[in-house]
């Protein structure tokens, strides 16, 4: 019996190798005891069956080992090759033990990196009466989005992540980065009835910064606040090349963006844009930049604010008459470096 070798080289390969390493080791000492077996068996079966009781030749064969070492007798011979074989066998035990350890290793590594479960991934969060040693589930929700963020895998192949928020406030700055995923929703748990226009939608996040995304990203239902506590006044929300960001039916409405300069939505090297948002003494509902391709349509609404859309080398799409208003008409539209907004 062979042990098969591990396959895979989506696994780090020093782990891999090493596994591999230990397989042919293992297969080896197999090899040998097998061999030492059939050979013993051979010389036993030789003496005694086929050598007649005063055959001298065959007795002297007996008492000598596959080394040429000669014993005393017999018994002393065999019981000599039973302990070298005892002492390989317990050697080969703790080889195999290496290797199932090995093996349950890359095991949670493939859990690791392919996702632990074979569904949708759902996680909790209530600010409140949530607690970040709990298992995020409904019954247990984690109290920040940030432990929620980091429980995301690497990658969930064609399954999707749901991270929901109770209603509260949730004053932290949330970073997703690197997920092979098809689709990441965070949205409050009230977002099927919200209404962004009539007033706040009690699911207050201060800072969301999602990078390196290859899925469909969709943000719905989160009200703007501590806007001036952004990292580097960047934005709100923040998408940086990824594959594709919507935000939906969320409420920008704290006057600190205006006043710091603060961007609601930056879509930075990818595409998205928001739809169904109310945006009011904003600096920028939405910003594009570096051959970023979005759509901005007239769902979205709002007033008073200094910039509406900006598209800075990028393309935005309107789909209609913007609906977001400026305190100067001329800055609803701007195109910067070559951009453009149709």
């Amino acid at each position: 019996m062979q042990l098969e070798k591990w396959e895979d080289g989506k696994l780090d390969s020093d782990k891999r190798d090493r596994f591999n390493r230990n397989v042919d080791k293992t297969n080896d000492a197999m090899l040998e005891i097998a061999r030492d077996f059939a050979a013993l068996e051979k010389k036993f079966h030789n003496v005694v069956v086929e050598a007649s009781g005063d055959d001298n030749s065959e007795v002297v064969g007996m008492r000598t080992n596959f080394n040429g070492t000669y014993f005393d007798s017999a018994d002393l011979r065999l019981t000599a090759t039973e302990r070298t074989i005892a002492s390989q066998l317990a050697t080969q035990n703790i080889e195999m033990d290496v290797l199932r350890a090995d093996n349950m290793e890359m095991r949670q590594l493939i859990s690791a990196l392919y996702g632990a479960t074979e569904g949708n991934l759902e996680i909790y969060v209530d600010a409140t009466k949530g607690n970040d040693s709990n298992d995020g589930s409904f019954a247990k929700p984690y109290k920040t989005v940030t432990k929620a963020a980091s429980q995301i895998p690497r990658a969930i192949n064609g399954n999707s992540v749901y991270i929901t928020l109770a209603p509260g406030y949730y004053d932290e700055d949330v970073y997703i980065k690197n997920k092979q995923i098809s689709a990441i929703y965070i949205r409050g748990s009230n977002h099927e009835t919200v209404d962004p226009t009539s007033k706040q939608t009690g699911v207050f996040l201060r800072y969301l910064n999602i990078q390196d995304c290859t899925g469909y990203l969709y943000i719905k239902g989160i009200n703007q606040f501590n806007a001036d506590k952004v990292p580097e006044l960047k934005g709100t929300f923040v998408f940086t090349r990824c594959a594709y960001a919507s935000v939906g039916f969320c409420r920008f409405d704290d006057a600190k963006a205006k006043t710091n300069n603060v961007p609601a939505v930056v879509i930075d090297g990818g595409k998205g844009g928001a739809h169904n948002c109310y945006f009011i003494n904003q600096y920028a509902a939405q910003v594009d930049q570096y051959t970023s391709h979005s759509s901005f349509p007239y769902t979205n609404t709002g007033s008073n604010n200094t910039y509406a859309i900006i598209a800075d080398g990028s393309i935005i799409q309107v789909n209609g008459t913007l609906g977001v208003t400026t305190t100067v008409a001329a800055n609803q539209k701007v195109v910067r470096n070559g951009g453009m907004i149709f």
